[in-house]
């Protein structure tokens, strides 16, 4: 995170006269600086809404409520029919949304103009209170709420600002309080000109720093209190809208832990397997994107094979850093949703996919395709070397991202008509529990395709110490080709078909071996010569082992019955 000095009144006036600029007229429009604001609007408050869950009988804490696109609509209405009822009323931003459901909503804001327009909407449903107040400076008692909710405020803030935030309101919520924000990052959204712009349009990665190392210890210090990671994912709308990902929210959950407090199995992830010299280091293997056997050659083989079409939405379980994502949109038409645990991989998906609408915009004609397509980690052709449609005219990628855990996280039933999985599902312990929440986010006769490292299926398989030893250092539950196959049985797929394809693993293992050999003086000169005695080290370790037949590979299709 870039260094950045400590709050002054200088910052602070410079946000009060930006907002007293675009706030002169308190209205959807001016708030939101964009030329499709009012479908933007019409459309983002269901999903934001969702995302953050139900509300009912909680206590609210709305800061920067603005004129209140959320409020009220919280204090008044199941979050469950929220959809419905938007439709049915096409009502205010936010306060009135907070308020449909809630206990109470207490709803603050800098700008006496936008509280004043909030209080005029929403006062009259009894359970809204409002205040005008700068958050810098608020202090709330210690569990006063059970939701602490923001949309488009911590980018008006200085590092150290939503650093000291962070610590108040883990102070500030419940034991098991949520909270919730929405960010602009890397640039700006809204199309509408503007005189300056104080907007500190942040990195992600920044704000997972901010907020995980906020930390509450107990008096006898051994316990503390932390917000924990629920979701990080793109606003959908303005990837439907504008394809456009840098629009971004976080829901954590205040959870108490031993103190100190343990390491996250994300955090393993992130420092372990998928640290960003581990990915660059996969990625000088599979090809830039990919961090699966046979990169994008074998993606673009599997995702053939599902008869994609235009319009299909594809569910990608540990997308990693977004390769088969992006060639799934890319060439096929697709609306993909990318969802994994590891932050870091998802973060590098989202900034290429920012970088893409970057290079789209600054380009013009047909000289940049190559280059956007490579900003967003995929090669600028197909598997059979021809330039999709959809690269060719640069159009930004119909993808989002989410960090979130698999086995937590939900989807609405019926949400997908393809899942796909790339060799992701090693990091799953509780498969089967996993394959019917599969199973039940897919439409009826929707396809689920896996490939995955596995076991051999002997009932007496123990695995030698060098494959023990690397299944305990990765931490990998690896099963039988067999059992996966009778695992998505149980979890109601018909047309299963579970095949070992540990051949052509074992010939994509020595293809890029012999490709690491070829390119040793331009690995080392990038790496070092350490890292490519490691990493030879490794891919022949592997090959050995698959040539033995210890390590195997599956590949697994299924389909979800019409009935």
């Amino acid at each position: 995170m870039a260094a950045q000095a400590e709050p002054t009144q200088a910052e602070r006036d410079a946000q009060k006269l930006y907002w007293l600029e675009h706030s002169s007229q308190p209205t959807v429009e001016a708030m939101m600086l964009d030329s499709k604001a009012a479908e933007i609007d019409q459309l983002e408050r269901p999903e934001v809404l969702s995302t953050l869950g139900s509300v009912a009988g909680k206590r609210v804490l709305e800061l920067g409520a603005g004129i209140g696109r959320f409020t009220g609509e919280l204090a008044k209405t199941g979050i469950d029919r929220f959809t419905g009822e938007l439709a049915k009323t096409g009502i205010d931003r936010f306060t009135g949304e907070l308020a449909k459901t809630a206990k109470h909503v207490m709803a603050c804001d800098f700008m006496e103009v936008s509280i004043a327009e909030n209080r005029r909407q929403h006062e009259a449903l009894g359970n809204v209170s409002f205040m005008v107040a700068d958050v810098t400076e608020l202090e709330q008692e210690a569990g006063a709420y059970d939701v602490v909710f923001s949309n488009w405020l911590l980018m008006y803030l200085s590092d150290a600002e939503v650093k000291a935030l962070a610590a108040k309101v883990l102070r500030w919520l419940a034991p098991g309080g949520v909270l919730f924000f929405r960010e602009s990052c890397f640039r700006p959204s809204g199309d509408r000109p503007r005189k300056g712009n104080p907007t500190h349009y942040r990195n992600p990665r920044d704000y997972f720093a901010m907020f995980d190392g906020a930390e509450l210890v107990s008096a006898d210090s051994s316990s503390s209190c932390h917000l924990q990671l629920v979701c990080c994912k793109c606003v959908d709308t303005y990837v439907t809208v504008k394809k456009n990902q840098n629009q971004i929210c976080w829901k954590f959950q205040k959870v108490e832990t031993p103190h100190p407090r343990p390491p996250l199995y994300r955090t393993f992830l992130d420092t372990q397997q998928y640290s960003d010299a581990s990915i660059a280091l996969y990625e000088a293997v599979y090809g830039r994107g990919f961090v699966s056997p046979g990169g994008q050659r074998v993606s673009q083989q599997l995702l053939d094979s599902l008869e994609l079409q235009p319009g299909m939405t594809l569910l990608d379980v540990g997308c990693g850093i977004g390769g088969n994502a992006f060639l799934a949109a890319d060439t096929y038409g697709c609306h993909v949703h990318g969802i994994d645990l590891s932050v870091n991989m998802i973060l590098v998906a989202i900034e290429r996919a920012a970088a893409a609408i970057a290079s789209s915009r600054s380009s013009s004609g047909g000289g940049g395709g190559a280059a956007a397509a490579a900003a967003n980690g995929s090669s600028s052709s197909s598997g059979n070397g021809v330039i999709s449609p959809r690269q060719q005219q640069q159009v930004p990628h119909d993808v989002t991202f989410e960090v979130a855990d698999v086995l937590t996280r939900d989807f609405q039933q019926g949400s997908f008509n393809v899942c796909v999985s790339r060799d992701s599902l090693l990091h799953v312990q509780d498969k089967q529990a996993l394959f019917s929440r599969l199973f039940r986010w897919l439409k009826p006769g929707g396809r689920l395709l896996v490939t995955d490292y596995c076991q051999p299926s002997t009932a007496d398989f123990s695995p030698s110490p060098g494959f023990a030893a690397y299944i305990a250092k990765h931490r990998y539950s690896l099963l039988s080709v067999e059992a996966y196959g009778q695992q998505l049985a149980a979890a109601g797929f018909a047309e299963v078909q579970a095949e070992d394809c540990t051949a052509e693993l074992i010939a994509t293992l020595e293809a890029e071996l012999a490709g690491l050999q070829a390119g040793k003086e331009e690995f080392t000169a990038k790496f070092s010569a350490d890292e490519y005695e490691v990493l030879t080290l490794r891919w022949r370790e592997k090959l050995a082992r698959a040539q033995a037949g210890e390590q195997r590979w599956g590949k697994l299709t299924a389909v979800k019955p019409l009935q």
